[in-house]
């Protein structure tokens, strides 16, 4: 009995319809709600704009420290050689910026052979190269030149031969009360003076400039080849070329007869440090051997 009281209940609203007015308040209730929900789901989870800004700078610094400071073992190395390079165009020294690049990586290579690490040596060498040949583009090197011997004027002073005074002429006898005349008196000629030239002195010639190929080998004390010597024309002086497995070649500007003193060195921390070595040449010809230098 009851089922079927139930049944028809429900059968009746079935056939039920909401008014028209009720029906638009509860949809514009249901509306309002759901747009508060969302709006309460992004300001949850909303980030500041500065914050993001900041993390993003943040984030360009360590990358750009890391870089900066990577090793020759490090996969930034290659980023870090790039931009130091780029930034030779930079700098209001560009000699002496790439000069202490030279020096860092040469000492970066020499500690990486010590350690046994033969690719990041590798890498550092590359490196090294490429600031020597930058450094050459720059500022060419010059070999030390003796002063050239000043050419001595001739002047040579001709003096002038004097003319000789005529020779004065005899006085007439004069005549006095006295019978006996007297003698006349002669004035001598003069000796006129031999004339004297100062001889022409004789100039050489200077020895004009040539092109100079200048070889030897680098050594350690032990007799070790040495490979990234520094060459200067100075101690302790701007590099202008290197030993490659322990062999120089150099190509310089120099006169016959002319001097040449060269200095090496090279860092090594199994040795002690920075090790010294010199040469000196005289230019014959266009070729000069330097022989064995030891760094000790």
């Amino acid at each position: 009995m009851m089922q079927d009281s139930l049944t028809r209940a429900l059968g009746g609203l079935k056939e039920t319809r909401m008014d028209d007015v009720a029906a638009h308040h509860v949809r514009k209730r249901l509306d309002l709600a759901w747009v508060e929900r969302a709006a309460r789901r992004r300001a949850r989870f909303a980030v500041p704009g500065f914050a993001r800004a900041f993390a993003a700078a943040t984030l360009i610094v360590l990358v750009a420290m890391t870089t900066m400071h990577a090793a020759a073992d490090s996969p930034l190395y290659g980023a870090r050689v790039g931009v130091e390079d780029s930034l030779v165009a930079f700098q209001s020294d560009p000699v002496g910026y790439l000069s202490q690049l030279y020096a860092e990586r040469l000492e970066e290579a020499a500690r990486f052979e010590a350690t046994g690490n033969a690719l990041a040596a590798s890498r550092a060498r590359s490196a090294q190269s490429e600031a020597l040949r930058l450094l050459n583009q720059i500022s060419p090197a010059e070999p030390e030149q003796s002063p050239e011997p000043a050419s001595p004027e001739s002047s040579p002073a001709a003096s002038e031969s004097p003319t000789p005074e005529p020779a004065a002429t005899l006085r007439p006898p004069v005549r006095t009360a006295t019978p006996t005349p007297k003698p006349p008196t002669a004035t001598p000629t003069p000796t006129p003076k031999p004339t004297t030239t100062t001889p022409k002195p004789t100039t050489t010639p200077t020895p004009t400039p040539m092109n100079v190929h200048a070889y030897g080998y680098v050594l350690y004390a032990d007799g070790t080849l040495v490979d990234g010597a520094c060459v200067s024309t100075a101690l302790d002086g701007m590099c202008f070329a290197g030993s490659v497995k322990g062999r120089v070649d150099l190509q310089l500007t120099a006169r016959k007869g002319q001097s040449i003193t060269l200095y090496f060195r090279n860092y090594d921390a199994s040795r002690g440090g920075t090790l010294h070595g010199k040469v000196t040449v005289t230019v014959g010809g266009p070729d000069v051997a330097l022989g064995t230098i030891t760094l000790r």
